[in-house]
């Protein structure tokens, strides 16, 4: 794609096309015996004097205003930062808790009357059949006389309810575990109401529920190709499609070192997907390397087409020493369309 400068070019046609003659006639104010003469008018000499006019060209260059143009020198700038590694295999910290937590439930406190507050509180976000759904309410200053959970499939519009049942507990904490049902498939709203000072409460919030539709069984011999040591992940798809996987690359002591991403089209059966570490992330770290934290996703194949996902047997899997000085010191080079998104941002914030 090419990008070019925003620039507006507005043309005027200015044509005289003829005079006409007005007349005037004033309302009798002056004397009766006061007359006004009208000297006739020769149009044909008026409109020689008239020079004739040949149209304009104006051109309008539209400035970004200053603030946005900021804004996308901040992003040239990131952006071409990140062009400095490749984007399948990105360093991680131990402060990157979103990247090293991709599936964790986050609990959103709802403030109450006099200073109460309740959340619900979850194992996960997302959930593969058969798992069980686990439901906690958490109630701070205000006492909770009973609660219960019901599961809604927001795919039926959150008006079919999946699963309704009362939970148990006490001293603020309300707990109960729903086991899965064949019909539980998609986006899921979780109700929970309780009742305290003889008043209904209900919070609301939502998880991704879904039948695999892949299982990622293993990992092959780790090697070396070019600058990558390439990880083959082994995976048993039962409905083919597009897929993208996502894998954090540990060390023995679960130090974190890189997220890596790989994509690609698979079919029906056992396959390999692969993912790849860029010598650059591994140079510090010694092995022996561990895979964990799978988000193992299929992507829509058409607009509408909601994302599926697939999971994995086990939660990691050992990967074992390999020597990384038998990796190649090419550097890594960003391809055509990385370098034309870059040149766009850096033109846009007027670099």
């Amino acid at each position: 794609m090419k990008y070019k400068k925003l620039a507006i070019t507005i043309t005027l046609l200015v044509v005289a096309v003829g005079y006409g003659i007005y007349r005037y006639t004033a309302e009798p104010t002056l004397k009766p015996s006061l007359a006004v003469a009208v000297a006739p008018v020769d149009l044909e000499s008026v409109q020689s004097k008239v020079p004739s006019m040949k149209p304009k060209q104006i051109t309008v260059v539209e400035k970004l205003p200053q603030s946005i143009s900021d804004s996308f020198q901040l992003m040239a700038q990131a952006y071409a930062s990140d062009l400095t590694l490749p984007a399948y295999s990105i360093p991680l910290s131990a402060n990157d808790s979103t990247l090293l937590n991709p599936n964790a439930y986050i609990p959103q406190a709802v403030l109450l009357q006099d200073g109460a507050s309740a959340s619900i509180v979850l194992p996960q976000y997302r959930f593969s059949f058969p798992e069980p759904v686990v439901v906690k309410l958490e109630v701070k200053g205000l006492a909770v006389n009973g609660a219960s959970v019901s599961l809604r499939s927001e795919l039926a519009g959150g008006t079919e309810v999946l699963v309704a049942k009362t939970m148990l507990g006490s001293d603020g904490e309300w707990a109960i575990t729903l086991d899965a049902e064949e019909d539980w498939d998609g986006p899921i709203e979780i109700s929970v109401t309780f009742s305290a000072k003889g008043k209904k409460q209900t919070l609301k919030t939502g998880i991704e529920y879904s039948h695999p539709t892949a299982t990622i069984t293993g990992v092959g011999d780790i090697r070396a190709e070019g600058s990558d040591m390439l990880i083959p992940v082994k995976v048993d798809v039962e409905l083919a499609g597009y897929y993208r996987l996502r894998a954090n690359l540990y060390t023995a002591d679960k130090q974190p070192i890189a997220l890596l991403t790989g994509s690609d089209k698979l079919t029906q059966g056992s396959v390999v997907l692969d993912l790849k570490a860029y010598k650059e992330v591994l140079a510090q770290y010694k092995g022996p390397y561990v895979l964990s934290t799978f988000v193992l996703e299929r992507r829509p194949a058409v607009p509408g087409e909601l994302t599926q996902y697939g999971h994995s047997e086990e939660p990691a899997y050992e990967l074992g020493d390999f020597a990384v000085e038998s990796l190649s010191d090419e550097p890594w080079q960003p391809d055509e369309q990385e370098m034309q998104r870059l040149e766009f941002l850096q033109k846009m914030a007027g670099d």
